[in-house]
């Protein structure tokens, strides 16, 4: 088989990427290449959980980069008059819709998973796990996000007894007892997540969130602005400057949730600015406060944390978990903390932590290939992959690919906003614009 371009990936990355290079050149010489029969929905939109909002309103999730407001367009042709721009929908609505785009795009799809890529000088061999093949002239790697990293000292008694459950999003080996202690470990949108999941699914017992911080997502709120980002681009670029300017602006009166907003649209370009030992230092100092007031939860969210939290059903605590041991009648979390070592007994125990973007370790054999091979390279700080302006990968030539490309969160290595739909779309209009220019 032959393709213009392959997509590896058939999750949202996937699909925005094949939208938009729909839109610039004949679909049948896409491939969208994905193991899974649902397409469009990846990790974050297969959830049939109808407490599982978006955390973007819903009249900047359209599909589009040109069309942010075709997502509440189709509410509306659904009959659903319950949308509007500002509303936060369930995710699985967008999943519905992404995939009711894709459906229209006539982009063929392989439901098969690459295992290998030849490279065959400026094109690719494709290998399928069932032994078929696939010649691609571009190749575009749409994979998502990688499982957690693994607690500390999980041993196998663990991994096997069915309390410990490190992919959340799959189906869980068990559920915890009525109201025995369930520990999340991680305390973002992950986490809270999963609480509205186990709340739906009629567990009632206390659930303890464990992070370094001990800090939950902060929550959105009316839509606010203000005329220019504001730490601006001539700044010294240090993470100190950068702060500065945000608490001068706090300072001046702009609300934090502004200050934030104020700069998504030059957040990588800031990024860049920023020397490796910066970029190290923001890591460290500020980036979990930052997180916490950019990556929010939906007001109707929010205002269930809180009603869990005043009930005592809902405890967040600081540490960092060293181990987790246990046997068939439950676990034993260890946690350090600033104040102390302290232990929690669960009868079950999640990671809820951040995928991992340490491709060194992910357990992905075609990863590990690419590097390997010199056809890719780190990014930032040992970070998912290397690539320019276009996500193309840069090999260990230095020289950026012709043919092998990146989207999504593939590219955390060299963008410091890559994760959100309307950064990805971007990325895919730039992508489709970049390789098919008129």
């Amino acid at each position: 088989m032959k393709t213009r371009i392959a997509i590896i990936g058939g999750g949202a990355s996937g699909v925005l990427a094949a939208l938009h290079l729909a839109r610039r050149t004949d679909p049948a010489g896409l491939l969208v290449i994905e193991p899974r029969q649902g397409l469009a929905r990846g990790v974050a939109y297969s959830t049939t959980e109808p407490a599982h909002l978006l955390n973007v309103r819903a009249g900047n999730m359209g599909a589009l980069a040109d069309a942010p407001e075709d997502f509440v367009a189709w509410l509306s042709q659904r009959g659903d008059g319950a949308a509007d721009g500002t509303s936060f929908m369930p995710r699985m609505l967008w999943g519905e819709y992404l995939a009711a785009r894709f459906a229209t795009s006539n982009v063929p799809v392989l439901h098969q998973c690459v295992t290998r890529l030849e490279k065959r000088g400026n094109s690719a061999i494709l290998h399928m796990d069932d032994g078929s093949r696939v010649e691609a002239g571009r190749t575009v790697l749409a994979m998502g996000h990688a499982l957690p990293v693994d607690i500390p000292c999980c041993d196998d008694v663990v991994r096997n007894s069915g309390r410990y459950v490190r992919a959340v999003w799959d189906t869980w080996p068990r559920w915890p007892e009525a109201d025995a202690p369930v520990v999340l470990v991680g305390s973002g949108l992950t986490a809270i997540d999963i609480l509205l999941r186990l709340r739906a699914g009629g567990y009632g017992g206390v659930i303890t969130m464990i992070s370094r911080h001990g800090l939950l997502p902060c929550a959105h709120g009316p839509v606010e602005s203000v005329p220019a980002p504001v730490i601006p681009m001539d700044t010294l670029p240090t993470a100190r400057q950068y702060l500065h300017h945000v608490r001068l602006a706090l300072k001046d009166g702009v609300s934090w949730r502004a200050a934030v907003d104020s700069l998504r649209p030059c957040s990588n370009a800031l990024w860049a600015r920023l020397s490796d030992k910066e970029r190290w230092r923001f890591r460290r100092h500020l980036f979990h406060r930052w997180h916490t007031a950019r990556h929010r939860m939906a007001p109707p969210v929010a205002r269930r944390i809180v009603e869990e939290m005043a009930s005592g059903h809902l405890i967040v605590r600081r540490g960092h978990v060293a181990a987790v041991s246990g046997d068939r009648h439950g676990l034993r979390v260890h946690v350090r903390a600033s104040e102390g070592e302290y232990h929690l007994m669960a009868d079950m125990v999640m990671n809820c932590t951040a995928p991992d973007t340490n491709f060194g370790r992910v357990d992905n054999p075609l990863l590990h290939e690419l590097f390997a091979l010199g056809m890719a390279v780190h990014g930032d700080l040992g970070s998912t992959f290397a690539t320019d302006v276009n996500g193309a990968l840069f090999g260990h030539d230095g020289q950026a690919s012709p043919w092998l490309h990146a989207i999504g969160p593939l590219r955390a290595g060299s963008l410091f906003e890559t994760t959100a739909i309307p950064e990805i779309r971007q990325q895919a209009q730039a992508l489709s614009t970049f390789l098919f220019p008129t």
